[in-house]
């Protein structure tokens, strides 16, 4: 990484972006919005899975990567329409 990482303050004309992602070790995810031609970055989310959590099938483990970002960031999507994007296919 050559250049620091800047967030965005959230845009209420525009609709938000949420992708998500998740290991064996844990979940995470990136709120952005599109301005312009350029995706900016709101705010990231992670966190490390749980021993029980570490079990669960790779689709089950995905599906955390999502919930648990839209139950943080529930403040962002609150009566609104957002874009989800997963690298999983049986989510999409």
């Amino acid at each position: 990484m050559t250049t620091s990482p800047v967030l965005t303050y959230p845009r209420s004309d525009k609709e938000f972006i949420l992708d998500t992602d998740a290991s064996n070790e844990g979940a995470g995810a990136v709120l952005s919005q599109k301005i312009g031609n350029e995706e900016c970055v709101i705010t990231y989310f992670s966190r490390s899975l749980g021993k029980p959590e570490r079990n669960y099938c790779a689709t089950r483990k995905e599906l955390l990567a999502v919930v648990k970002p839209i139950e943080h960031l529930n403040h962002y999507f609150y009566g609104r329409k957002f874009l989800l994007r997963t690298d999983h296919a049986s989510l999409r």
